[in-house]
Order: C-alpha cells, then sequence, then structure tokens
C-alpha cells in the first residue's frame, strides 16, 4: 500500500485535532491553572500550526503563513517543556523568556530566507529550536516528582524520538540540501506526519493522566503569587525557604526547632477506589487540622505528594513530641467528622535541633523517615527522630 502525502497529512490533522480538541476542552471544564494549562497552550498551539500550513497550501498568506507556522510549531514542544517544570514546581519564569526568543528567532529566519528558499525558508532555524526544546522537555520529564510516575516515561521517550528525527533531518538537509533524495524518500513530510500523530497521541495521553497524578493539594486551590495555596498552606518550595530561614536564625540564638511531617497513607487508593471527591474531602480536612492545631507563630506547608509539614520553636525534645501528638489529634478529630466516612492511616513525624542539629535537610529526612515509619507501625501515631535513642509510639 502506497500513501500519498495528501491522505497522511489529512489524518494526521484529523487526529492531532481530536486529540488536542479533547485535552483543551477537558481542561476548560477542569478549569485547570496548574501545568494542565500550559500543556493545553501547546496543543492549541498544534491545532494553530496546522490552521496555518493548511492555509499556506490553499495559497493564502505566502511567506507569512509559513513564518507563523513554523513559530506555532516551536511553541509547541515549547510550552510542554515549561509545562513540566511547572509541574515540577521549578521557576518558568527563565524558560518562558527563552521560548520567547527562539519563537521570535523562528519567526524573523523564515521571513528572511522566504525569497530564497520559499516554503523552506528558516526551516533550518526551526529544525535547531524543536531538537533543543524536545531534550529540555525529555530532560524535565525524568526530573522528579515527574520521573516516580511511571507514565511520564513513554512521554520522555516520545520526546526524544522526535528530537533525534528533527536532529538527522537537519543535519541531512545541511548536508545534502533540501532537495535531496533521502529527505524526500524517509524524511520527508510522510515521515514527520507519523511522528506528529505519535507525538500527539502520546503526549495527550500521558499528560491526561499526569494531570489526574497531581494531588489534591495541587488540584483543588487556587495559588496566589507568594506561593501559598488559597487555604494558607505554603507550597513546598515556598516552606523549604521559609523554614530554611526560620532554622537558620534560631541557632544564632541557641533555640530548639521542631520540624513536624505529617504523612496521610493511602490517597492515591482512596481516589482509585472512591472518586477524587472522596479524596479531596479528606486532604482538606487534614490540611484544615494541621493549620488549626499547629501554634500560630508557626509556618504550615506542603512536603510532597499526601505530606504536610510544621516549622515551629520547641524548647525541648518533649515539646516538640507534645506538638506532633496535638497536630495527630487534630487531624483524627477532623477526619471523624469529614462527609467520607473513611479514615486513613495519619503518622506524625518529629525531628528536633537537639537530635538533628540545625540543618534543614537533615530535620526534613528525619520527620519523613518518622512520619512513614508511623503511619506503617500498628498503634502508632507519633514517632521521634531522636537517633541517640529509640523511638516510641504515641497515640
Amino acid at each position: 500500500m502506497t500513501l500519498d502525502l495528501f491522505t497522511v497529512t489529512v489524518m494526521t490533522a484529523l487526529v492531532a485535532s481530536v486529540a488536542s480538541l479533547t485535552f483543551i476542552l477537558d481542561t476548560v471544564i477542569r478549569r485547570d491553572v496548574g501545568p494542565g494549562r500550559l500543556w493545553a497552550v501547546a496543543f492549541l498551539c498544534g491545532l494553530a500550526t496546522t490552521v496555518a500550513y493548511m492555509a499556506w497550501s490553499s495559497g493564502v498568506g505566502g511567506a507569512l503563513s509559513v513564518a507563523v507556522g513554523n513559530t506555532l510549531f516551536v511553541l509547541v514542544p515549547g510550552f510542554m517543556w515549561v509545562g513540566t517544570r511547572r509541574f515540577n514546581d521549578r521557576p518558568i519564569g527563565y524558560a518562558a523568556g527563552l521560548l520567547a526568543v527562539l519563537a521570535a528567532a523562528t519567526f524573523v529566519a523564515a521571513l528572511l530566507q522566504a525569497d530564497a528558499l520559499g516554503s523552506w525558508g528558516g526551516w533550518t532555524t526551526m529544525a535547531a529550536c524543536l531538537v533543543a526544546l524536545f531534550v529540555a522537555g525529555a530532560i524535565e520529564t525524568l526530573r522528579p516528582p515527574l520521573r516516580h510516575i511511571h507514565s511520564s516515561w513513554a512521554l520522555a521517550a516520545v520526546l526524544l524520538i522526535a528530537a533525534v528525527f528533527y536532529a538527522v533531518r537537519l543535519t541531512v538537509f545541511l548536508v545534502l540540501g533540501h532537495d535531496s533524495a533521502l529527505i524526500s524518500e524517509w524524511l520527508g513530510s510522510i515521515s514527520a506526519n507519523f511522528v506528529t500523530v505519535t507525538l500527539t497521541v502520546v503526549a495527550a495521553i500521558v499528560t491526561s493522566v499526569l494531570r489526574s497524578h497531581h494531588t489534591s493539594e495541587q488540584r483543588y486551590e487556587w495559588l496566589t503569587e507568594g506561593g501559598v495555596a488559597f487555604d494558607g498552606v505554603m507550597l513546598a518550595r515556598t516552606f523549604a525557604g521559609a523554614s530554611a530561614d526560620v532554622v537558620e536564625r534560631a541557632q544564632w540564638r541557641s533555640e530548639g526547632v521542631a520540624l513536624v511531617v505529617i504523612r496521610v497513607e493511602g490517597i492515591s487508593e482512596i481516589r482509585t477506589a472512591f472518586g477524587p471527591e472522596v479524596a479531596d474531602d479528606i486532604t482538606r480536612a487534614c490540611r484544615r487540622a494541621v493549620r488549626r492545631y499547629a501554634p500560630a507563630s508557626a509556618i504550615v506547608g506542603e512536603d510532597g505528594d499526601d505530606r504536610l509539614a510544621v516549622c515551629a520553636l520547641a524548647t525541648t525534645a518533649a515539646d516538640a513530641r507534645r506538638l506532633g501528638a496535638t497536630i495527630y489529634r487534630g487531624c483524627t478529630e477532623e477526619l471523624a467528622r469529614s462527609q467520607s466516612g473513611l479514615f486513613p492511616y495519619v503518622g506524625v513525624g518529629v525531628a528536633f535541633t537537639e537530635n538533628a542539629g540545625y540543618d534543614i535537610d537533615r530535620l526534613l529526612e528525619g520527620a519523613r523517615d518518622a512520619a512513614q515509619r508511623a503511619a506503617q507501625t500498628p498503634g502508632a501515631s507519633v514517632l521521634l527522630d531522636a537517633p541517640s535513642s529509640p523511638s516510641s509510639p504515641s497515640s
């Protein structure tokens, strides 16, 4: 069977449009403000790319349509990359600035080379930008926490395949020219369409899965510019910076600091079995309880998936442990009043500067480990990270 370019182009446009529209509409319905919105922009740019190239093939716009199409095509992996950075809670400011520069360079190159190369004008610039952005997106996808979600590996693999395809195509273009037989037979528009279809379908599926994996802490609040969620809980990056500052200033005065980590087990399983509404209800109850029962002078923030953390001053290790017990009792009371009727395991781990020193990373690591052991130990509720002496359970 021989596939002609027109048939392949039409099928590519149809498949890409359906997959993109599905994701975009789902984003609008969810009112997603996280990485899903950036990924939706990537799909929207893909749709606009198809329109621009169709306009050029119909004789509308000429070189301007090609320039717009090339620019929008570059924005597709660009917004995928920025979205993955947002998912990993990494800064996106400079990434967005770099993407704007690459898009502008692609647009200008297409217009400047239109007279000499026609529809191939600016193609080398576009291909180089695509390779760089595909590779950047794949690397970011393999960073934590994204890499801990196995479905993201498929997206990384497809991004790398696309990067290799365009890198080989660019090399052949520069060495043999755009009219070489190798490009027309093996690396031409039909091959590019197959890569586009594969990338679009896999990206639509994986990004939808990743969005569903986003924890309730990241899904149900509208975030403020200050890095604090709508319910007053700091984002993980904000909390880490604020708690590090507290620990540093406490060290100057030789004051004790308690780092409390609250771990809720089974949220993912509850979300799968009972739906996101039930999981969200449990999450809201825990977040509300931690803020209510933590000291007014303490800072409260997220600490990854299904974990919260509290940083507060404490005079002794016993005071730190009592703080953890108070927060634990608050969580159990709130969960008992929640509408879900479910009662997941809650483990509270406490680290104290007297045992761990004034090292925020060591404090967090110790509290996380103690919280995990508390959640997995029958009859335990609060465990104190104390290397010099064994921890004991408390209720």
